[in-house]
């Protein structure tokens, strides 16, 4: 009888033990790592942090930004519009420039930020979209994609992750009815950080005759 309850005692201790080992295999230093990432993707998407909480904010906070920009590109067979919003933050009311160019013409006026809100010096046509100049991504949209591919250099310090094309979000959804874009249209989302204080994400939906990239750039004060 002792000898079964021993065997039970030992029985139950190898299942603890397992079962802790196997807990063990999916979380790092108290933190659960997703299935869809390795223990190296998962650090290494960490040092995203600053661009994945500025992306989450429905009111932007520019409080330690020196640099915004906001850009936008369309390719729709041979026709080509770039548009493009170059924001000083450390000047009041965030002034800069808003860039068009369609096919050969270009043009560029001063515009200012501020709640939210861009103001153009002059008038200009079309306007910038400011749901894409104040564009949020949950952190749950790059959480839901799988890793494609990861680059870190150190000669430029440049940083880049490149998520699985993919087009079920509800963010790809929004932006394929925005630009009136086919069914067949894909989705593939880049984030990148250089020179410690440079964060930017490209968003590219891209369909047999047309093509979108959308872009976003921070630039964090040094210091």
């Amino acid at each position: 009888m002792k000898k079964f309850k021993w065997c039970l005692w030992v029985t139950g201790f190898l299942v603890i033990l397992l079962t802790a080992s196997s807990l063990n295999a999916c979380s790092f230093g108290g933190e659960t790592i997703p299935q869809n990432r390795t223990k190296e993707q998962y650090e290494f998407e960490k040092t995203f942090d600053p661009m994945f909480k500025f992306l989450e904010q429905e009111q932007k906070d520019f409080n330690g930004l020196e640099t915004y920009k906001s850009r936008v590109y369309i390719k729709n067979g041979d026709e080509v519009k770039r548009y493009e919003i170059d924001l000083d933050i450390t000047k009041a009311d965030g002034k800069g420039d808003y860039r068009i160019q369609i096919g050969e013409n270009k043009k560029t006026v001063p515009v200012s930020y501020s709640n939210g809100k861009l103001h153009y010096d002059s008038e200009i046509d079309p306007l910038f979209d400011e749901e894409i100049l104040n564009l949020v991504v949950k952190r749950d949209v790059f959480d839901s994609l799988n890793v494609k591919r990861t680059l870190r250099t150190g000669t430029t310090e440049l940083s880049e992750i490149i998520y699985q094309p993919e087009n079920n979000s509800d963010l790809f959804q929004k932006l394929k009815s925005k630009y009136d874009l086919p069914e067949e249209t894909t989705c593939q989302i880049r984030i990148d950080h250089s020179d410690k204080t440079n964060y930017g994400i490209t968003i590219q939906l891209t369909s047999k005759e047309m093509s979108v990239k959308i872009g976003l750039t921070i630039i964090k004060k040094r210091g």
